[in-house]
């Protein structure tokens, strides 16, 4: 319902498009409610795409996964969900963190984008659904963060730590870091305040002590009476056995008690209609109606409008079909002689939505903006969506004058609601496959038992591992290298509780260290002569890519031949790989350079799939398979820890920004040294790399804690095997 400045578009999707100059993206958060994953996919085929600006279909950001992986990885992701969203056991992919809200209603719609040159704050109404962003009517209030913005960063801060208060132990060390990253990034921009800007804006949120319709009345100027009351909502408060106050009765003595006076006020509804014709009538309940008759509510005139269900010619944009469009914007507009006040956000005029509760903290979770202007020349009309329908007067509205409305209330799932996340750690450098480790972070406070059970699920036949309710937080479980493949497959455990009577599908995310070697394809890895050839330049990274999709399909084994009498070929063909090499360094220290545009970049460059560490895995495996002599594998490794110590950033990089990619650099290294480890297990590496030779070459190219550091890691019981230098023409 607001117009994007210069494209006349009032799509919701055409919020989250990069332009040009607002540089890469560096951190992002999401929360909702619904959540599309399938039939279609709508967060990762459409949301994600257009947000990061690739693919395109008409309007659309589709994208290969592989290319959204790849462009994900550069970047800080969390998507805070309601439980219930996630009950088929579905989740996004594992380049974005999944927070699980299971304790209580998580029905906020927040996204925070934070690109280098640009902020953005969208609060608003819709869910991450293809329904939400394509098709429904819903309103948002977009709050914009840059250079020459007008807004202060005072309101961002504000907002942020609010919405970090709300989730509580929901929030993780990497959402608490997008926050925080993005705070500090605003601060560093000065606000150009409008001369023609008068707006009071605020960000608020329901689910805290504070309950969202005491916010609005606090927020009404103290005696100044109320003139207008307007209010949009697809549901409405039940009236239950035993009436009690409701939102309407809130608001009313709330402001009463302020002395703003509603003797004067005229209410306008604005609700679902309950067809698409001229005829339709507003879905609103006439029992509420009836409860406030008896309960003596002080506005006695008004209107109940029905927001039009089918588009209009005008309302079907390029891209966009012509579905009906549900009424799904939430608002609540206050007018007096002097001020206007704006609510806008997720919560529904309903208890649970604006916390008219004896406990506020069991409402839901929601989001809103507080607008406050000077009246001037605001009229009802401007808020309003297209109207189609009978309009009913509020005094002598019948019951046959209006249609029941869905109920907001749904069943609620089974959920662990009493573990706050799991992640899994990965040892990446742990040769031939990586093993790991699942940390299942249990909520404060709460220690019953639960039984967990890795992927792949088999049913009764395999039984859970029983969590107790002595063991501590977060509980430790060793997961070997097949179970590590099909937790990144599957992407979820199974825990279940009360005596195995209740259980539930719990995503699992990869923790934030084990992030930079997530494979771009699972089940293909690429190749010592593919990684050469790419850093040669000879084959681009989609052309890569696209060769290993097609090997992970096919199932091509790239650990290359078994056969002894193959082995040696390659080991007499390794002068040639090893000159390869040698000549590709230049390739590899360029293109680590063009990458690291940030600290998530940089991880990939350094620590991805394409990168001097996967190099480094590959040259040890064909050292441990009999492929490569331990001179050759010796000498690859120390280039590698030259290039990767050497590589150097840019000079006109934040200070703050060079010691987060040299720590970057620092985890590289070490995965390198790793290598060395385990290469160091077999006797003859270890007497290769113990020859003098070797020792002054190693001296000559390395700095002495570096040299030290590789010598430290040789074991002194391995160095009685062969002490002949071989000899590597490179």
């Amino acid at each position: 319902m607001a117009t994007k400045a210069g494209n006349g578009s009032s799509i919701m999707m055409d919020w989250l498009r990069p332009s040009e100059a607002d540089g890469a993206l560096v951190g992002a958060a999401f929360s909702t409610y619904g959540l599309s994953l399938d039939q279609p996919d709508f967060f990762g085929q459409d949301f994600l795409p257009t947000l990061l600006g690739i693919g395109g279909v008409r309007d659309r950001g589709y994208a290969s996964p592989v290319t959204l992986d790849r462009t994900l990885a550069t970047a800080d992701l969390s998507l805070i969900c309601d439980a219930h969203a996630l009950t088929a056991g579905c989740r996004p992919t594992l380049r974005v963190d999944v927070l699980p809200v299971g304790h209580k209603v998580q029905h906020a719609k927040v996204i925070l984008i934070h690109r280098y040159n640009h902020i953005r704050l969208i609060v608003g109404s819709a869910n991450l659904t293809h329904e939400g962003f394509r098709r429904q009517r819903e309103l948002a209030i977009v709050m914009d963060f840059h250079e020459d913005g007008t807004l202060p960063p005072a309101l961002l801060v504000q907002a942020l730590s609010r919405w970090e208060s709300v989730l509580g132990d929901v929030a993780d060390d990497q959402l608490r870091h997008v926050f925080v990253a993005a705070v500090k990034r605003a601060r560093q921009w000065s606000a150009q305040p409008s001369s023609e800007n008068n707006q009071h804006l605020e960000v608020v949120f329901g689910g805290g002590a504070d309950p969202l319709w005491r916010q609005v009345v606090d927020a009404w100027p103290k005696g100044e009476t109320v003139s207008n009351w307007q209010v949009c909502s697809p549901f409405w408060p039940q009236v239950e056995v035993t009436p009690t106050a409701g939102p309407f009765e809130a608001i009313a003595d709330g402001l009463a008690a302020k002395g703003c006076s509603l003797d004067d006020c005229e209410l306008e509804i604005i609700t679902c209609a309950h067809t698409p014709s001229p005829n339709a009538l507003p879905r609103f309940p006439f029992a509420l109606i009836t409860h406030l008759r008896t309960r003596a509510f002080p506005v006695k005139r008004g209107r109940i409008m029905p927001a039009r269900l089918d588009a209009a010619s005008d309302e079907i944009p390029a891209g966009m079909s012509g579905e009906n469009r549900d009424l799904h914007a939430k608002w609540i507009i206050l007018a007096g002689p002097k001020t206007v006040l704006a609510y806008v956000g997720s919560a529904n005029f309903t208890r649970r939505g604006l916390g008219v509760l004896r406990d506020p903290l069991t409402a839901n979770i929601e989001a809103g903006v507080l607008v406050r202007w000077a009246r001037g020349n605001w009229q009802p009309s401007a808020w309003r969506p297209p109207i189609q329908g009978q309009v009913i007067d509020w005094a002598s509205c019948r019951s046959v004058d209006l249609i029941e409305p869905s109920t907001e209330e749904e069943e609620a799932p089974d959920w662990a609601d009493f573990i706050q996340r799991i992640e899994l750690a990965i040892n990446w450098e742990k040769l031939p496959e990586p093993d790991g480790e699942l940390r299942i972070h249990r909520r404060p406070g709460d220690a019953r038992a639960f039984g967990v059970v890795l992927p792949p699920f088999s049913g009764d036949e395999k039984p859970p591992t029983l969590v107790s309710v002595d063991m501590p937080s977060p509980f430790c479980l060793a997961s070997t290298a097949e179970q590590v493949r099909h937790l990144l497959a599957r992407r979820c455990v199974e825990i279940s509780w009360d005596a195995y009577k209740h259980h539930c599908l719990f995503p699992v995310n990869i923790s934030r260290d084990s992030k930079d070697g997530m494979p771009s394809i699972l089940g293909a890895k690429p190749s010592e002569d593919q990684l050469l050839a790419y850093f040669h330049g000879r084959i681009s990274e989609d052309d890569l890519l696209a060769r290993l999709e097609q090997q992970a399909h096919e199932r091509i084994d790239q650990n290359g031949p078994t056969d002894p009498q193959d082995i040696e070929k390659l080991k007499r063909l390794q002068n040639y790989v090893v000159r390869e090499f040698v000549e590709s360094l230049y390739g590899l220290t360029r293109t680590i350079q063009n990458a690291a545009s940030s600290p998530r970049a940089a991880e990939q460059a350094l620590l991805g799939d394409l990168s001097p560490v996967s190099l480094a895995e590959r040259i040890v495996q064909a050292f441990l398979t009999g492929k490569r002599t331990p001179t050759a594998a010796a000498f690859q490794l120390a280039e590698l820890v030259r290039v990767v110590n050497d590589m150097p950033w840019a000079v006109e990089l934040p200070l703050a920004e060079r010691q987060a990619l040299d720590d970057v650099r620092r985890r590289a290294l070490n995965r390198l040294y790793s290598f060395v480890r385990q290469a160091s297990t077999k006797s003859d590496f270890v007497a290769v790399t113990k020859d003098k030779a070797f020792s002054e070459f190693l001296s000559a190219m390395l700095p002495i804690d570096l040299a030290r550091r590789w010598t430290v890691i040789l074991p002194e019981s391995l160095t009685s095997g062969t002490t002949k230098h071989e000899e590597v023409n490179a």
